[in-house]
């Protein structure tokens, strides 16, 4: 029995194709036997079974395979899938352990968790440690909201709510990882040097200064595509995604960055005039995106498309968050953005659990 991987150019976390090739029919009934409960499998003949199986799946199966030879190949065939998020001071392998990256809005106007509290050093510290012991793997401090009809502030003021935080929470909790959510190339550099791990831009590192900091500074990066740029427009949004990102996986990795430190952000939630509202469609991207080889961020909490287009109030979106969320790691969407850590550790240990049996 020969065992083959399929389209090597291509990443997959949800369909990776194995072929069992040059059977013999002991063979073929062990593994049609063996796999009753993978439904997606096609005997092409009675000697090459072609078995498609998602990052779970296959780890689950290389782990109880039997055959040396034969479970070194399937081994090899999963890693050649594996998918690493990873900035200077930390590494995640994201194949089969999707991460919290949870938010923490430093400002009074975020559409869901904007407060005036949230300035107030005391309550965002105590914040921050009840979200790392809740299961969170990455805090994303933002200065500023970036919602529809947000009003803008300067980047000295952005600057001037995250210096703080930051500072506070490198002393405090030396050992986290720090995102920053920032469209301002001044503010990028401010935080980097006070030890930002990850920049999270809105706008996708859009201008040339941005670039600049990027091949300076090398940090981990969350790109996104947020329909406000002036592209030109498509007939297939998935066309689109996939070309826009495959553009700025060329130019980052031109900057010296790696495919590592590159999470893309498909946009879901972000309104365009000439789209209007596609947030579902965004969603579904999740699975092309995720053959480009680089971390998908899931970043859908709480956004009002969940009322929109599922007809939930605004007190109901954990339901849909919940459920999209886990529809998109299923796709391969594995860096999830939210609000509420503990629920959301809780639903990615429930999915691993289901995978597992």
């Amino acid at each position: 029995m020969k065992i083959e991987a399929l389209n090597q150019e291509q990443h997959s976390l949800g369909h990776i194709p194995v072929l069992f090739d040059d059977l013999t029919a002991d063979e073929r009934a062990f593994l049609l036997h063996r796999f009753y409960r993978q439904a997606r499998k096609t005997l092409l003949s009675p000697s090459r079974l072609l078995v498609f199986f998602d990052s779970f799946e296959l780890t689950d199966w290389v782990n109880r395979w039997g055959n040396p030879q034969e479970k070194a190949r399937l081994a090899d065939i999963l890693k050649a899938q594996h998918i690493i998020f990873k900035g200077q001071n930390f590494e995640f392998d994201l194949t089969t352990d999707p991460i919290v990256y949870t938010i923490m809005n430093v400002t009074p106007d975020s559409f869901h968790d904007g407060a005036q509290e949230n300035l107030e050093l005391h309550h965002f510290l105590k914040k921050a440690e009840a979200q790392l012991e809740a299961g969170s793997h990455v805090l994303e401090l933002g200065g500023k909201s970036s919602r529809p009809g947000y009003e803008d502030i300067s980047p000295e003021a952005e600057w001037k709510r995250l210096e703080q935080p930051l500072r506070a929470l490198k002393q405090s909790f030396p050992e986290a990882v720090i995102a920053i959510d920032t469209d301002e190339a001044d503010v990028m550099e401010r935080v980097l040097d006070a030890g930002a791990d990850i920049i999270n831009d809105i706008d996708g590192f859009d201008r040339p200064e941005k670039l600049s900091l990027l091949s300076a500074y090398k940090p981990a990066v969350v790109v996104m595509n947020n329909g406000r740029q002036p592209n030109v427009y498509r007939e297939d949004l998935a066309e689109e995604l996939t070309q826009y990102f495959s553009y700025k996986k060329d130019e980052l990795l031109a900057l010296g960055l790696s495919n590592e430190n590159i999470c893309t952000d498909p946009g879901v939630g972000f309104y365009s005039k000439e789209r209007g509202s596609d947030s579902l469609e965004r969603a579904k991207t999740t699975e092309i995106l995720a053959r480009l080889g680089m971390p998908v961020m899931i970043a859908i909490s709480h956004k009002r498309f969940l009322s929109q287009d599922f007809g939930l109030s605004e007190e109901e979106r954990m339901i849909g968050n919940l459920m999209l969320e886990a529809q998109m790691i299923a796709d391969g969407g594995r860096v999830l953005r939210v609000h509420d850590a503990s629920a959301t550790k809780r639903m990615i240990d429930a999915y691993k659990t289901y995978k597992r049996v």
